[in-house]
């Protein structure tokens, strides 16, 4: 008895000191990783100071950073709303998300509850209360008769002072009502819309229309317009009349034949004729849009309404008259000064003159803005009520001239070489968005120098006119940045205030996620909210969408729907040719080709794709029948005809031909004619007339561009030491983004010729002081044309002027070119001997950390098989391993390898004693436990609580994400994939491979994301 005593007291013992000893174990790991997370926490502090991030990160933990996320980029209900239920209550109005819609406040009393994006109606049905409320408030009586929804805006303009009047008078009848809200949706719908400058007016327009409603007026008609007006195209389709407004039925069920001729009838009005000018300017049909000019009634062609239209122009010279046009004829109008035009010549010379006409009465040197200024103040002076202010007629023509304004900033930014000036000259118009405009305008200048803080300040703390201009500025900040950029991530999450759930806004804030985070899921969301409600009524996002989803099938549907405006289904067609099988997208470019013969976008994109599917003549004689289309003149129209055509005759060799094609359009400065000649002339030896012509470019357009374009000329004229010169000292600061380019026109040159000619060319940048980092991205495009040895000889010289933590990265890269071009065995010999007999466990982490982000999977077994690597990294190449597995869903001797490594039979008893003992996790590394994870063990509840340290919070939601891929979980991974990208540290390996991997996922909306808050 005694002995067996002894007995299980020593087994006690030994196992208390088997305990002891793994508890010790543990304890040194747990001390070693919370060092190591401390020390990833500084560095991702240091970071986000380096890069000058301002807010502070979302929670660590992945589960709540998810939810943080759903919530720091939903869009707040239509403003515009908002508004007019703040003037039909008298009180401020709040809106709050709660159980997934928003609730809808006055003065602490709640009025009406709204889905996340809500429609037209679900908003005007939130209005009504406070409608009725306002209406037994006026003492509003009787009936009010039908009357027409469509009309011209002056017009409408004289019903609406009418109302007002009759109003003031004590005639608070049904009738009154009725007339001014119908006349203010009326002009609301011909207000120029550049964008959404003035939300008020738009607010009057609404709270009247619900104050109609609340009368028990049929405001159908009404409403169709308001909410077309709006951007609901969904709703105004719902509501508009067929019979009693048969041309407002017949354009928002893209019944153009019967828009037409609705519109032509001889008892037709303004109203009618704006709904035609509307399709023309969508459908891009200038000849059309000639006859319907042709065709203008008492000079309703250059009516403020229909200029505002013509904004929309796709040639950048009638942009810039008609916006120069548009503030004087708004004066005009003011002062009802009537202003001629011709109807028979060229659209430019038409708006000038209309634009000299209208100007008439100013004398000499008289100032346009301080006489626009007088008469803005002065507008309708007598008019002070509830239909209608002097301060609405004052903010309608406030509001066309700012349209005028915005599009001559942006024609102008892109006519002049220097834009300065004009945003200076913005801010001095007397209009309430000038200063806005202007601010835009130096910001956005900023960013396309290289200094994104004041874009940044200027999203951040200014207003800016619509949602469009706050997109413009993170895409020139994004053109700046290397993507991902911590800054535009941050900077996006920051723009949210310029959006809301308004159609057009929607619309826009899903490319920005798409573009800049690439949250596919989230952006395909928002677009699917707009579009499915309103087939047709948003054919370029219906277009983006079908792209996205990989629907080939509804892309050429798309293209070939004569309802749709043309550029819609170019753009499907172009989608088509991109991503569909050749035969139907050939069939359907030549069929847009053949109902738009002197269209150039569409011939130059068939001339492409006939390149492009190996049909090298077909192309040629695809663009010899557009110049022949277009005849033989110097216009802009021609010129780009000409450059189409010298492309593809420079593509087949023939160089002679092409410059002689191309000459002809030099005289028109086109940027395309230059850069073709210039190369032309490098092919055919005549190097002193391709320098001339090349500095001349130069000193016309002082670009980016034209500095790559210098670059090519002298590298195909074997003048390396002349191209690191441009490039070293170009007129504009070269983002790496800008040498990606670059490094396609270097392979375009230096694939054909020996190795040995891309060293020296290398050795010229680096002589010049180009930084390597800078050359490093002429590799991929090298690599990517099939030039492994090109490749190589760029990457190995590269590799010697790295500094020490990126040298590895760039040796993988020239063992990637050279693995492709000597074989696997050659490769990895020359690594070896690069890295010496006994290479660091940095150096192989970089290594396999390069392998598994240029997704070169066989790497990560091939470099690592000859020797155990070193513990901390083992775990770390296991999770790699375990990842590529599982993203690529290889089935086989590695994953069952690489399973009974990881196998650990007392895990879960592990686990159970770590966490008693208060070193929870420590029973196994991180890196291990994740790699179990990813190969599906486990959930991510078992391991988000151990993810809110170090770089912890930046590996965990990717690993998330490659898991939930695997398993077909598309919504999770994208979500987990956004989640990730608020990463701070742009040196993290996961931050950029979210990125890359959310730009990949296939759209699914069958499956429903997992509820993030039932893990919670």
């Amino acid at each position: 008895m005694k002995r067996f005593a002894l007995f299980v007291v020593l087994c006690v013992l030994a196992a208390a000191a088997a305990v002891g000893v793994q508890a010790w174990r543990w304890r040194e790991r747990k001390l070693k990783e919370d060092e190591q997370n401390r020390e990833q926490s500084a560095a991702e502090n240091a970071a986000a100071g380096r890069l000058g991030l301002k807010t502070p990160p979302l929670p660590p933990h992945p589960l709540d950073r998810r939810i943080a996320l759903d919530d720091a980029l939903r869009l707040e209900p239509d403003r515009r709303f908002l508004l007019a239920a703040r003037e039909l209550a008298g009180a401020d109005v709040a809106a709050r998300f709660s159980d997934g819609r928003w609730i809808l406040s006055s003065g602490g009393r709640e009025f009406g509850h709204v889905a996340e994006l809500p429609d037209f109606a679900e908003l005007m049905s939130a209005l009504a209360p406070l409608g009725r409320e306002w209406v037994a408030t006026a003492k509003v009586t009787g009936k009010a008769p039908r009357i027409r929804a469509l009309r011209g805006h002056k017009e409408a303009f004289a019903a609406i002072r009418e109302a007002q009047t009759r109003w003031s008078r004590g005639d608070h009848g049904a009738a009154v009502l009725h007339d001014a809200a119908s006349a203010a949706a009326a002009l609301m719908l011909q207000l120029p819309r550049a964008f959404d400058a003035d939300d008020r007016l738009d607010a009057h327009a609404l709270a009247l229309s619900a104050a109609d409603a609340a009368a028990g007026t049929d405001v159908r008609g009404q409403q169709a317009v308001l909410a077309l007006a709006l951007g609901y195209a969904g709703a105004a389709r719902t509501l508009a009349p067929a019979n009693d407004e048969p041309a407002l039925h017949a354009f928002v069920t893209l019944d153009r034949r019967k828009l037409a001729d609705a519109a032509r009838r001889k008892e037709a009005g303004p109203g009618e004729r704006h709904l035609l000018l509307r399709w023309l300017m969508q459908d891009a049909n200038e000849q059309g849009l000639l006859r319907f000019i042709g065709a203008a009634r008492d000079n309703e062609h250059i009516s403020v309404p229909t200029v505002g239209q013509i904004l929309l122009h796709g040639d950048l010279q009638v942009v810039a008259a008609a916006s120069d046009a548009l503030p004087a004829l708004a004066l005009a109008e003011l002062e009802r000064v009537r202003a001629t035009a011709p109807t028979d010549v060229e659209l430019v010379r038409t708006l000038m003159t209309a634009r000299n006409s209208a100007l008439q009465t100013l004398a000499n040197n008289e100032d346009l803005r301080a006489r626009l200024a007088t008469d803005l103040g002065q507008a309708d002076t007598a008019q002070e009520g509830p239909l209608w202010r002097g301060a609405d007629t004052s903010a309608w023509y406030a509001a066309a001239t700012a349209a005028g304004l915005l599009a001559s900033g942006r024609s102008g930014y892109v006519l002049r070489n220097d834009a300065t000036g004009l945003a200076d000259e913005l801010g001095t118009w007397p209009v309430p968005v000038a200063a806005h405009l202007s601010r835009w305008l130096k910001a956005r200048i900023a960013a396309d120098r290289g200094s994104l803080d004041e874009a940044y300040e200027t999203l951040a703390s200014s207003r800016l006119p619509g949602a469009r201009a706050a997109a413009d500025l993170l895409d020139a900040m994004a053109r700046q940045s290397d993507s991902p950029d911590p800054r535009i991530i941050e900077a996006i999450r920051v723009a949210l205030r310029h959006f809301d759930s308004r159609p057009v806004s929607r619309l826009v804030w899903a490319e920005v996620l798409r573009a800049h985070t690439r949250d596919l899921d989230r952006s395909g969301q928002l677009i699917a909210s707009v579009v499915d409600k309103a087939p047709g009524g948003y054919p370029v996002d219906e277009v983006a969408l079908a792209r996205q989803r990989a629907s080939i099938d509804r892309l050429e549907q798309l293209a070939l729907d004569e309802r749709l405006p043309f550029p819609a289904r170019l753009e499907a067609a172009g989608a088509l040719a991109d991503r569909g099988p050749k035969a139907p997208a050939e069939r359907v470019l030549r069929r847009l080709g053949h109902e738009r013969p002197a269209d150039v976008e569409t011939h130059e994109r068939l001339i492409r794709f006939l390149h492009d599917a190996g049909k090298p003549a077909d192309a040629r004689a695809a663009a010899l029948d557009l110049l022949r289309t277009l005849g033989d003149d110097d216009s802009f129209r021609v010129a780009s005809a000409r450059c189409a055509a010298a492309r593809q005759l420079d593509a087949m060799g023939r160089h002679e031909d092409a410059l002689a094609m191309v000459e002809r359009a030099l005289p028109t400065e086109v940027v395309c004619a230059y850069r073709i000649a210039t190369v032309q002339l490098a092919h055919l030896g005549r190097k002193e007339d391709a320098e001339n012509l090349l500095l001349a470019h130069l000193a016309r357009h002082p670009q980016a561009e034209t500095a790559a374009t210098v670059a090519e000329v002298r590298w195909r004229s074997r003048d390396d030491a002349g191209a690191a010169d441009v490039l070293a000292h170009p007129p504009a600061t070269l983002t790496r983004r800008d040498f990606r380019e670059i490094g396609e026109r270097f392979a375009a040159v230096f694939r054909g010729r020996p190795a040995p000619d891309v060293k020296r060319a290398t050795e010229a940048l680096l002589q010049a002081g180009i930084q390597p980092q800078s050359i490093l991205e002429l590799g991929p495009p090298l690599a990517k044309a099939g030039a492994a040895a090109q490749a190589f000889e760029l990457y190995a010289l590269l590799s010697q002027k790295m500094p020490p933590e990126k040298s590895a990265s760039v040796l993988f890269s020239a063992w990637g070119a050279l693995r492709a071009g000597k074989g696997a065995s050659a490769a990895e010999s020359w690594l070896r001997k690069q890295l010496g007999p006994d290479p660091s466990a940095l150096a192989d982490n970089e290594l396999a950390t390069s392998a598994y982000g240029e997704r070169l999977d066989d790497a990560l077994w091939e470099l690592f098989h000859n020797r155990p690597p070193e513990p901390a990294f083992a775990d770390r190449l296991a999770l790699l391993r375990a990842a590529s597995i599982v993203r690529r869903g290889e089935r086989g001797a590695r994953r069952d390898a690489l399973l009974k490594e990881l196998a650990d039979p007392l895990a879960r008893w592990k686990a159970a004693l770590a966490r008693n003992i208060g070193l929870s996790g420590a029973y196994a590394s991180w890196e291990v436990r994740l790699a179990r994870y990813v190969l599906g063990e486990g959930r991510e509840d078992d391991f988000a609580d151990e993810a809110s340290d170090g770089s912890r919070p930046c590996e965990a939601p990717y690993y998330f994400g490659v898991r939930a891929a695997a398993e077909t979980r598309v919504r999770d991974a994208a979500a987990w994939y956004r989640v990730a990208l608020e990463c701070r540290n742009p040196e993290q390996p996961e931050f950029i491979w979210a990125y890359r991997a959310a730009s990949t996922l296939e759209q699914d909306r069958s499956l429903p994301a997992k509820l993030v808050q039932a893990a919670r």
